[in-house]
């Protein structure tokens, strides 16, 4: 009895270090976070939200992204600047909606393409910029209907999609780590803050919140061990593999389409990023009934991105994305002239 127990035991303890010399042979390594960076001055222009999980802090902000050059960023009321004067209350009003691509993460104020669509039709219409970095089309809806609920009823609302937007409406596993141990990384006042936040997500059609706290952690031993990486990042794919992403970003967009309907409000939606699961995506909206238009630019090609500190939209692509949209304001502004 005593040699089998020893017999065991040392397969217990072999075993484990077998595999884990295989995984390092096959290329396998520890978990390492993707280094990112982000800073801002004078505080920090990210706040926690109960409801939607980020929000913008109110005030003009020094802002660089992994060590780029810094960019000026202005919140007010929960929005970026569209521009420098107040609006004309008795002027239609647009809401673009959308996550750091319509923000304009990494360039100034006057470069993201909801100002510059303001500046174009300044004098007919008020753009109103929602779009805050790292959300989905999740918190575009609770926008929204947040808006509303306060008197803020828009004529015409864009909600931009990014084919990774899938991931954030369902708050995948690996999204759900790019959130939390990106942030940690990133920024410890960030991450500090958005302790207090409560994210919401689509889960088998429904609407539902989670904790920033409670939203994912690595497995101990995950970043010293190749193995423990390796079942956790099985475990992670086998999860998000019983997410239907696209079923609850229809369910989602369903939704905000009955809701614009009972508000008598304009709803497109427009697709940002080139690429298959963005078209397809948009055809099955049409299907649903929504309007659609593809302004899509390849943002992998160095002339529209930021690299290499960053792969946003450039100052190039937001002056492309502006000028599509540029016909879809004005047939919109044209549909409300009282000839028509």
């Amino acid at each position: 009895m005593n040699k089998r127990f020893r017999y065991y035991l040392f397969l217990t303890l072999i075993t484990p270090i077998c595999f884990e010399i295989a995984l390092r042979i096959l290329g396998y390594s520890p978990y390492e976070q993707t280094e990112y960076s982000i800073s801002s001055d004078p505080t920090m222009c990210l706040k926690a939200s109960d409801e939607l999980g980020f929000s913008l802090g109110e005030g003009e902000y020094e802002v660089s992204v992994n060590g780029a050059p810094k960019y000026t960023a202005t919140h007010i009321d929960g929005k970026r600047i569209t521009r420098t004067s107040d609006q004309e209350l008795s002027l239609p009003t647009a809401f673009i909606m959308g996550c750091s691509f319509t923000y304009g993460m990494g360039v100034t104020d006057s470069v993201s393409f909801p100002y510059l669509l303001q500046q174009e039709f300044d004098t007919l219409a008020n753009i109103e910029n929602f779009g805050v970095p790292g959300f989905g089309n999740v918190q575009s809806y609770l926008q929204l209907k947040r808006e509303v609920k306060n008197g803020n009823k828009p004529n015409m609302v864009i909600v931009n999609f990014c084919d990774f937007h899938h991931e954030r409406n369902s708050l995948t596993p690996g999204y759900r780590n790019s959130l939390v141990l990106g942030y940690q990384r990133a920024n410890h006042e960030v991450a500090k803050e958005l302790a207090k936040s409560e994210f919401p997500f689509m889960e088998n059609g429904k609407l539902k919140t989670v904790a920033f706290a409670s939203m994912y952690s690595n497995w101990p031993g995950r970043e010293t061990f190749a193995a423990v990486h390796y079942f956790q990042s099985n475990n992670d794919k086998r999860l998000s593999e019983k997410i239907d992403l696209e079923k609850n970003s229809l369910v989602l967009f369903s939704k905000m389409k009955a809701f614009c309907d009972e508000h008598k409000i304009k709803l497109i939606v427009t697709g940002l990023t080139k690429n298959k699961a963005t078209r397809e995506f948009l055809e099955s909206l049409k299907r649903k009934g929504i309007r659609t238009v593809d302004i899509s630019l390849d943002l992998r090609k160095k002339k529209y991105n930021q690299l290499p500190y960053d792969s946003h939209p450039n100052e190039k692509a937001h002056a492309y994305f502006a000028q599509a949209l540029n016909p879809i304001i004005g047939e919109w502004l044209s549909s409300l002239s009282p000839a028509n």
